[in-house]
């Protein structure tokens, strides 16, 4: 699954939080090959607050964990539009193996149980195959929650299984309820991929699952805002990394605790330290003068009986060594994304998706770390961001901004010349219109400052 290449084409969202309908896509089409693009691709979302920015985030952080194979998060509820029953996410794939090469799309939707749960109530997984053409997108594997009889299909797919043996119908019926009851993936159980493996002609869907499994848990990287939460309190230092080393990879998520010297485990202290190896090769570029140590003060037995080192996490320029807590929360969400974004740069397969990858940097900085990634980068970045710099810099192609319009979330600027400043033409729209939808809800600043004064004066604030 390593030497696999996995691309995501297109991602549509329906009544998923606040977006009702929308659909971001990378312009590259496997099936247009003479103006296919096999390098780095970029998408950046920009739109006000609360216009379904961190919705997108949030669906790529649900398909992520689901195709893992972890349970819906507790609040997944919350992930379905208040004014609907069902929500659903769509996710079409490149995927490229030694042998095949396969345009897929997974589906999956969510339906309200209660006010506080939800459990997945469908998932399909269509694809298509190049021979001498592409052949025609078919449903190859469904499943459906609320069908007892035919939760999974097509029907011939099932009497195969069952037909291999008998015992199949028995086991894919308790993986069923156990799906159910902790809330996972059918499709992507680890049981049911058994029963499949055992049974089924049709290795290719099985081979997909297989390719996407790996992808989700090795190659794509989802940080949440809550991230940049994390680094404000000063609690914690997250890392995302992918360390590749003597054809073994390690990816993931780690953090270290940033008020004093932190416990770690042996295992986690080998990891963290080639990581940081790798994020000092870049970062005195990015910072100039700039790095990072990983001050190991020895070994400490902690409230388990077990054995650990006692670690620190330090920023070094010009040779004066302080705890990083005391970087500014730009330079520690660079340091906190850094070896992901190194191996997102490198590695075709590997998709990275940022919620407000500004936070907290300097704005020209980030308009040149997005610039060389466009430019040399091999993997897929997908970021939202609020700061209009990158504007002025990436390809019009690698840009979405959110509408007013539930039903139609995310737009591409239309009438857009080659001598056009986007980030000029973003605020001339909304200002004055132009695009195809409405791109800010207006306010108006004689009503805030009335709005401002009358809060004042109802609570005795003057």
């Amino acid at each position: 699954m390593n030497n696999s290449i996995v691309r995501i084409q297109k991602i549509e969202l329906q009544n998923f939080k606040n977006v009702e309908n929308g659909i971001v896509e990378f312009k590259s089409n496997p099936k247009d090959e003479k103006n296919y693009n096999p390098g780095g691709e970029i998408l950046g979302i920009y739109g006000q607050n609360g216009s379904g920015k961190t919705a997108l985030v949030n669906a790529c952080d649900f398909v992520k964990k689901i195709m893992s194979g972890f349970s819906l998060p507790n609040d997944a509820v919350n992930y379905i539009n208040t004014f609907s029953r069902t929500s659903s996410i769509s996710i079409d794939f490149y995927i490229e193996t030694n042998k095949n090469k396969f345009l897929v799309n997974y589906k999956i939707e969510l339906e309200k149980v209660s006010e506080k749960d939800a459990k997945i109530s469908k998932e399909v997984i269509s694809y298509s195959i190049k021979k001498e053409k592409w052949t025609n997108k078919v449903p190859s594997i469904s499943y459906d929650s609320n069908n007892m009889e035919e939760f999974l299909t097509p029907k011939s797919k099932f009497n195969e299984i069952i037909l291999q043996d008998k015992e199949n119908l028995v086991n894919i019926k308790v993986a069923q309820k156990l799906a159910v009851e902790k809330n996972k993936s059918f499709i992507f159980n680890e049981d049911v991929k058994e029963i499949l493996r055992k049974s089924l002609k049709d290795k290719e869907i099985l081979t997909i699952i297989d390719v996407l499994t790996y992808f989700s848990r090795c190659n794509f990287f989802v940080i949440k805002n809550e991230y940049s939460g994390i680094i404000s309190l000063d609690y914690l230092m997250p890392f995302s990394f992918r360390i590749e080393e003597n054809e073994s990879i390690a990816s993931g998520d780690i953090a270290i605790g940033l008020n004093g010297p932190t416990c770690i485990d042996k295992s986690v202290y080998s990891i963290i330290t080639k990581v940081v190896k790798q994020m000092n090769i870049v970062l005195n570029k990015i910072v100039p003068e700039l790095k990072v140590e990983l001050c190991n003060y020895g070994k400490q037995i902690n409230e388990h009986g077990k054995e650990t080192l006692k670690v620190e996490l330090l920023s070094i320029k010009k040779d004066f060594k302080f705890p990083i807590k005391y970087e500014s929360e730009g330079i520690k969400k660079i340091i906190s994304i850094l070896s992901a974004l190194i191996a997102m740069y490198n590695n075709r397969s590997i998709c990275m998706v940022v919620d407000e990858l500004d936070s907290g940097i300097y704005e020209f900085l980030l308009g040149e770390i997005l610039s060389v990634i466009e430019k040399g980068g091999k993997g897929q970045l997908i970021f939202t961001s609020h700061n209009l710099r990158p504007l002025e810099l990436l390809n019009k192609d690698a840009l979405y901004f959110t509408t007013t319009n539930l039903k139609n979330r995310y737009i591409r600027f239309n009438n857009v010349k080659n001598n056009n400043n986007l980030r000029s033409l973003y605020i001339r729209s909304i200002n004055l219109g132009g695009q195809k939808e409405e791109l800010y809800n207006e306010t108006d600043n004689d009503e805030i400052r009335r709005a401002f004064r009358l809060a004042g004066e109802k609570y005795n604030v003057i």
